[in-house]
């Protein structure tokens, strides 16, 4: 009986590493170049898996170790493919979006009820429009001007923040950036969205202030990593244990401030122009709609915009003639406006606008978009590469690569924000950079996280320096656990008054 068992396991264990072995053939097959040795069970995800590797150094490697127009790898047992030239990355995003139009993440309804609704996440095609639809009509030029104001009040409190904590410290404050412009994109958020005030420029906030609440989302941390790894790779039980990328103490949070501040408009008779208020009227009062629009805004601003604001000062920080060329700049456009930064001002920063983009291209937020094949196609490259793909095939483009890929960037590791001048531009391929994605499902909250970074570097370049600090531990390395691009010990700097 016992030799009978084993016979059974043995044999078991043989058909089941034969299946995985047939099914890392798929690119052999179609003679498409692929990342060698992947795990019989989980391809060439463990490492990101197992939260030793970040998904952008992943496709970063294996941008660099080829040459082809595409790269095969294995999804665990799913064949995907890696796109490296701009003219597959159009029809992945662009052309032949219908057989490309949903993301490969995913989230569960039961698990996550609020968030499934954001369109990142929606796969279904008529849901995902109507979902991306109410996001834009809340973000019409007409409420984008609203939300100035209220982005400018928030900007305003962090200078005086950065004033109190100079004064305080003596000649220059210290501080990691990423954390650093969480209190702005924080208190943008507990601003616009749930009319309150977040405590972002507390040294001591409540328990329960938004601050607190809001970090405890993205914050990287070795669980958080494991959570999100498990809701990206292996969804099926992420859903069975329970797992969510909103956590309910979150969701409840944000449930009863909004009904209250509602209930007390509807009391009041007031209707500010705020986010909260573009979305309650637009959905008619409906709680778990506004609560939906709430969240994913709150999602949308809160981590990559300050992502990308600590990049681009990181950046300043190491190019200290840039950041000078930058402030002259500023200055002569405010003058005309008596130093105050408008809506108009904003239109004529134009080197502003230059500094940004070559920030957003040495550092983008997130290393790669990742698509899903959801109607059969065959992508031929113009070396020759073919590739067919059915639903399901994961598609990786990877911007980390692109961006840095000296044939579309001459010296791509020097900070040169004149590749952005109106000379220069036109000679830029659009589908080799990609800091907002591209196409029908290109970032939708694009001109509000654009005008939110250009009104708070504005705001503390004209009255700052930054400067290097010591504690940035360099060459910089990728936090694993986290789902952009966040660094280890993070990234530092020194603000001191002018």
């Amino acid at each position: 009986m016992d030799l009978l068992c084993l016979a059974l396991v043995l044999a078991t264990a043989a058909i089941s590493y034969w299946y995985c072995k047939r099914l890392h053939s798929y690119w052999d097959n179609q003679h498409v170049p692929s990342i060698a040795n992947p795990n019989v069970i989980f391809g060439h995800m463990l490492p990101a898996i197992a939260v030793k590797e970040n998904i952008a150094e992943f496709v970063g490697r294996a941008y660099k170790s080829f040459d082809s127009s595409m790269v095969g790898f294995y999804f665990l047992r799913r064949p995907g493919i890696l796109v490296r030239d701009p003219e597959i990355v159009k029809r992945v995003l662009q052309t032949d979006f219908p057989s490309f139009h949903a993301n490969l993440v995913t989230l569960s309804e039961r698990n996550d009820p609020v968030l499934v609704n954001n369109p990142f996440f929606v796969s279904d095609h008529e849901l995902w429009k109507k979902r991306r639809t109410r996001i834009s009509n809340n973000l019409t030029g007409k409420k984008l001007k609203c939300l100035f104001a209220i982005n400018q009040e928030v900007c305003n409190g962090l200078s005086a923040f950065v004033e109190r904590k100079i004064r305080e410290n003596g000649q220059f404050y210290e501080c990691e950036l990423k954390n650093h412009f969480t209190r702005c994109t924080g208190e943008v958020v507990a601003n616009a969205a749930l009319a309150i005030d977040g405590q972002s420029f507390r040294d001591q906030p409540d328990r329960l202030a938004f601050t607190v609440i809001a970090k405890s989302l993205f914050e990287p941390t070795f669980v958080n990593g494991i959570k999100q790894a498990l809701l990206f790779f292996l969804p099926g039980l992420a859903n069975l244990l329970g797992l969510a990328f909103l956590e309910k103490k979150t969701d409840d949070y944000m449930r009863q401030t909004i009904k209250a501040i509602i209930k007390q408009r509807q009391q009041a008779g007031e209707a500010p122009n705020d986010y909260l208020q573009f979305s309650a009227e637009a959905n008619s009062l409906d709680i778990d709609g506004i609560v939906g629009d709430v969240v994913n805004f709150y999602a949308d601003v809160y981590e990559t915009s300050s992502s990308a604001m600590a990049n681009l000062f990181y950046n300043l920080s190491q190019n200290p003639e840039i950041q000078s060329k930058l402030r002259d700049h500023l200055a002569s456009v405010l003058r005309e406006t008596d130093g105050q930064v408008t809506p108009e001002s904003l239109k004529s920063m134009t080197y502003l606008d230059q500094v940004i983009s070559e920030s957003m291209r040495v550092i983008p937020a997130a290393g790669t978009l990742i698509k899903c094949c959801t109607k059969e196609i065959t992508l031929t490259g113009a070396d020759g590469v073919s590739c067919h793909l059915v639903p399901g095939n994961p598609v990786f483009i990877p911007i980390i690569g692109l961006h840095r890929d000296e044939k579309y960037w001459p010296n791509p590791e020097v900070f040169d924000p004149d590749r952005f001048s109106p000379e220069n531009q036109i000679h830029i391929n659009k589908y080799a950079y990609l800091p907002f994605g591209e196409g029908p499902r290109m970032c939708v909250g694009m001109r509000f996280a654009l005008m939110l970074i250009k009104q708070t570097t504005a705001t503390l370049i004209t009255k700052f320096a930054v400067e290097h600090s010591p504690k940035t531990k360099v060459p910089l390395e990728i936090d694993p656990s986290s789902f952009l691009i966040a660094f280890k010990a993070g990234l530092w700097a020194r603000f001191k008054n002018i």
